[in-house]
């Protein structure tokens, strides 16, 4: 029997063990065969090399990274350390590598039962690195971790909101120069706000070169019975202007092809999304949308979330007296347009008060957007112009469901509105937001991170829409020229 499979059934064994199952599951899922190989064999050869498997669970991932490369031959000596909390599975852990060492005179081991932040720290404060790091880490929410570990963190520098992002950041803190980190996580830090400064900080220190996105949730750690969004993800201290992308459903049937770092994560992106194609024939809407040089902050533009909280709003009325300001609601957009006319139970007005005049905007051009957004809709962005000429001489509030778009609290020029309204709405750009937006709302800072037209550009076209000068299919070209 082969080592590798002699290795897998000490998983499975465990895995079938119900008290450790209980707990593992509580926080991180052993790695199955076909996963722990496809991963082992991201990396690229090298010669006396130190191998960390951190969270190392039975040690799988570093027993097969460590094989991999003593049956090529590839390296004189190789030590990998295996680092493991749970005192029950070191004894297994402790087998396996002994199984190794048996067969491989150049391998050597040391196993630590250990908190890997503590491990880290003392690592770094003795200046020891390590040449590849191949990681399955926890994903439990950073609030779970302990006092004494939110210190060391705190002393490491490390703040994220997760585990698995803690073991990433100081996965590569622990990395050579030419190191290198093969890691299957969430997929969760490739966007949103709540990452921002994790993923500054990653591409302050490495480059990514390779990401495996897995079309179904349900195929990874499918004997966990585990649904969440996962990808593989290779860093490297090399520089790198490729970054692979593989999709696949399962392992056996994966497309992948080369794009551009720039194509992956936009230079213009103050919060450095992470982009990764649901199809890889998505190459020719990333050229479009990557080669778009401004911003809303480049445009001068501001994006807010409207201040009426309904329920806890003390001064909304259905009086139609002079001091009161129309209140816009989500059901207000209806098919591009605003129809104040629908009826609901919500109240139609607020009164203007000291209390309520910060929430009321002045007459103007405004774009509005639907902060709820579900794959299922036609258009993952719903915005529509709100022109001055709507306001009727009143002033309008906005529900705190609607986002609007403004230049420091006041309207828009129209033709500016209307251009940039079109960009929001184009077919191109929902098909760049459902690659990475899979949450079930539009936040503000998801059009914040957007690459955009020029001004000249979004004028231009909103100039030619409300001269009615250009025909419907043609505005996209115009926006992506």
């Amino acid at each position: 029997m082969k080592i590798i499979e002699e290795i897998e059934k000490t998983r499975q064994k465990v895995s079938l063990n119900n008290e450790i199952y209980k707990q593992k599951l509580y926080e991180q899922y052993f790695t199955p065969l076909d996963i722990t190989k496809y991963m082992s064999n991201l990396f690229s050869d090298g010669n006396n090399l130190k191998i960390l498997d951190a969270g190392a669970g039975v040690g799988n991932l570093g027993a097969v990274t460590a094989i991999r490369y003593l049956e090529k031959k590839s390296t004189n000596n190789l030590e990998l350390t295996l680092i493991e909390w749970d005192e029950r599975l070191i004894p297994t852990i402790k087998s396996n590598m002994k199984i190794i060492k048996k067969q491989y005179d150049s391998f050597t081991y040391k196993v630590f039962n250990e908190n890997f932040y503590f491990f880290g720290k003392n690592y770094l404060d003795k200046g020891l690195i390590f040449d590849r790091i191949i990681l399955n880490p926890p994903y439990s929410i950073i609030s779970k971790s302990t006092e004494e570990e939110i210190k060391i963190l705190k002393e490491l520098e490390i703040k994220t909101p997760n585990a698995y992002t803690n073991f990433l950041e100081l996965g590569y803190k622990l990395l050579s120069d030419n190191g290198e980190l093969v890691a299957i996580v969430p997929r969760s830090f490739c966007n949103g706000t709540r990452f921002t400064n994790f993923r500054l900080k990653l591409l302050e220190n490495c480059n990514i070169e390779f990401i495996h996105s897995f079309v179904s949730r349900k195929e990874v750690f499918k004997e966990y019975g585990i649904f969440q969004e996962i990808v593989i993800i290779k860093l490297t201290k090399k520089k790198v202007d490729k970054v692979t992308i593989c999709i696949s459903d399962k392992l056996t049937k994966t497309r992948c092809e080369e794009f551009h770092k720039n194509e992956v994560i936009f230079i213009n992106d103050r919060y450095k999304f992470i982009h990764i194609p649901d199809k890889v024939s998505d190459r020719q809407n990333l050229e479009k949308i990557s080669k778009l040089t401004s911003s809303l902050k480049e445009l001068g533009l501001n994006i807010s979330t409207g201040k009426v909280v309904e329920y806890r709003e003390p001064y909304l009325t259905n009086s139609k007296e002079n001091d009161v300001a129309i209140m816009l609601y989500q059901r207000n957009l209806v098919n591009n347009t605003i129809d104040f006319n629908i009826k609901s139970k919500s109240k139609s007005y607020i009164f203007k008060n000291e209390l309520t005049i910060n929430k009321i905007l002045e007459p103007g051009n405004y774009i509005i957007m639907k902060r709820m957004s579900y794959k299922e809709n036609k258009k993952r962005v719903s915005s529509v112009v709100l022109k001055k000429e709507d306001f009727n001489n009143k002033n309008i509030a906005i529900e705190n469901h609607l986002n609007y778009i403004h230049n420091n609290g006041k309207g828009l020029e129209l033709q500016l509105a209307l251009g940039l309204n079109a960009f929001l709405n184009s077919e191109i750009l929902d098909i760049h937001i459902r690659r990475f937006n899979g949450h079930t709302q539009i936040n503000a800072s998801d059009i914040i991170s957007l690459p955009m037209p020029s001004y000249e550009t979004l004028y231009n076209v909103g100039k030619l829409i409300l001269e009615n000068k250009i025909e419907k299919d043609k505005i996209q070209e115009l926006l992506y020229k």
